[in-house]
C-alpha cells in the first residue's frame, strides 16, 4: 500500500509544481520535491493509519456488544 501512497505524493507534487511560476521552479531542487513528496507520503499515511484505527475501535465496541448481548440472550 506505500507505493499507492508514494504515487498519490508524487501526483500532488507534481500538481503544485504546476502551479509554481517559472522562477520558483528554478529555486527548488528535486531533493526539495523529494522530501515534499515524502512529507505528502508521511500525511496520506497517518491519516489512513488513523480512519483504520478509529473503524477498528468502532468494531471492537461493536463486538463487544453483540458478544453481551449473546451471553443475556435467553435471559
Amino acid at each position: 500500500m506505500s507505493k499507492h501512497y508514494e504515487k498519490q505524493a508524487k501526483q500532488v507534487v507534481k500538481g503544485f509544481k504546476e502551479v509554481l511560476d517559472e522562477e520558483a521552479r528554478k529555486v527548488l531542487t528535486e531533493e526539495d520535491l523529494g522530501q515534499l513528496a515524502m512529507l505528502i507520503e508521511s500525511a496520506i499515511t497517518n491519516a489512513v493509519l488513523s480512519a483504520v484505527e478509529k473503524v477498528a475501535d468502532d468494531l471492537e465496541k461493536s463486538v463487544r456488544k453483540i458478544r453481551r448481548g449473546a451471553e443475556h440472550y435467553d435471559d
